[in-house]
């Protein structure tokens, strides 16, 4: 149906489609695990998080008849050759092996991924509840490039949080330098209502030293950043066209499977395998 209505790059949040049920095919499904995990009294979607993360959230009973993840992804992208699929996750935990491996077996999801850290040290991840340690993270990261090498990397990361002290700043900073990102949201942190944090904890890192650290982070990714950046040069990239420019309308705008922004020449190209004296082809 995607292909048919011309929609040739489909893009969704994590959160918006994990629920989907079995009806789409798969043979295996949420409930398969939930119940015997349960009975043991542990985390009952453990089997579907990346080693060494949890959750604190309790998942909803709606799940239980869910698809997998990755097998919904296999599904999707196996029955839609010709259509480019991007996601982003509100969380870590949900790149498990399984996930990665799916990725890397198909040349039309993009190996673009959104892995939200918040902060490099194990102790302040643990006073956000974030459900993982920076060892667990770092292993995480490794994971991907082994199974990904080319993946683009973007995170969040928040500065100045409930008692963050310089040595957890430098942690942060340390977790930048080592994964170079390519892309990352960096704020400083403000006290939300109805969160633990504010039932719990107290905001005082003060206004000056959050607005340092964040400057500080900023300057770190931007430095690994251009890194990555640099060693793009010279290398060969799909690009899906999404029409002309906005500000240089003569160019064609499209974005890389790792979704940099890329402009080039409105003109005709020689299909892979091609002499230069075989017909172009006009690609859109």
């Amino acid at each position: 149906i995607m292909e048919e209505q011309g929609n040739h790059e489909w893009s969704a949040q994590w959160r918006a489609i994990r629920s989907a049920r079995r009806e789409m095919g798969s043979s295996r499904n949420m409930s398969s695990v939930v119940a015997p995990a349960a009975s043991q009294g542990m985390d009952t979607f453990v089997e579907y998080y990346a080693p060494g993360f949890s959750s604190v959230y309790k998942p909803s009973k709606a799940r239980d008849e869910a698809l997998v993840f990755a097998d919904l992804l296999d599904l999707l992208a196996s029955e839609n050759r010709e259509t480019r699929f991007r996601f982003t996750s509100p969380h870590p935990k949900d790149f498990p092996r399984q996930v990665l491996e799916v990725i890397a077996a198909h040349n039309n999801i993009c190996k673009q991924l959104h892995v939200p850290a918040q902060s490099g040290s194990t102790s302040c991840l643990k006073r956000m509840k974030r459900g993982y340690s920076r060892e667990a993270y770092d292993q995480l990261i490794c994971d991907i490039r082994a199974i990904l090498p080319d993946a683009a990397l973007s995170s969040d990361f928040i500065s100045g949080f409930c008692g963050e002290t310089e040595e957890e700043h430098l942690d942060t900073l340390s977790l930048l330098q080592e994964v170079q990102y390519e892309q990352a949201y960096m704020f400083a942190y403000s006290m939300r209502d109805k969160t633990y944090a504010a039932r719990h904890l107290e905001d005082d890192v003060p206004a000056s030293v959050k607005s340092r650290r964040l400057s500080e982070v900023i300057d770190t990714f931007r430095a690994g950043m251009k890194a990555r950046n640099a060693a793009e040069v010279g290398k060969r990239h799909l690009v899906l066209c999404e029409g002309y420019s906005r500000k240089y309308p003569e160019l064609l705008c499209g974005r890389t499977d790792s979704n940099k922004l890329v402009l080039l020449e409105d003109r005709p190209v020689h299909s892979k395998g091609a002499g230069p004296t075989e017909a172009a082809v006009a690609v859109r």
